[in-house]
């Protein structure tokens, strides 16, 4: 085994044995189950281990309805209400632009150090924002991951 393969299976052997402190609410009128948001935010982690930060977040509402964050500095409830209009708004935009048989699918807000990534549900009601570090991830990597876990 490289050493590439080993640091990979010690990061996902550390994210077993971490404790996983998930902060999940979720409102009766979502459609989704406490298993689908524990399932979702752990591929994120096992696909993604240098992630800083994990969210799934109520369109209408702007409300985080599950989080983690590897830094007690960043907390995605934070951003939720700002990601959501962002996601509100553009939903507008294609509207007003009668772009018929489009979908909003995702959103890539690219900083300096960070890659924000927003990913609607099918449904529309919640998305999975994602963040993490430009020079540890691919952006290619990291997009098909959000497109597979928010399936």
């Amino acid at each position: 085994m490289g050493t590439s393969a080993a640091a990979h299976k010690n990061d996902k052997d550390q994210l077993r044995n971490e404790k996983l402190n998930f902060k999940i609410t979720i409102p009766d009128e979502i459609e989704l189950t406490t298993g689908k948001v524990e399932k979702i935010l752990k591929s994120a982690l096992a696909h993604l281990p240098n992630l800083t930060a994990v969210a799934i977040v109520s369109v209408a509402t702007g409300t985080c309805l599950a989080q983690y964050s590897r830094l007690r500095s960043f907390n995605p409830a934070v951003a939720a209400s700002y990601n959501a209009e962002i996601v509100r708004q553009k939903k507008q935009a294609i509207a007003a632009l009668s772009m018929r048989g489009e979908r909003l699918e995702d959103i890539l807000i690219p900083l300096r150090k960070q890659l924000h990534l927003i990913r609607l549900a099918k449904n529309s009601q919640w998305f999975v924002y994602l963040v993490v570090k430009a020079q540890d991830t691919s952006l290619a990597v990291a997009r098909e991951v959000l497109k597979a876990i928010s399936a």
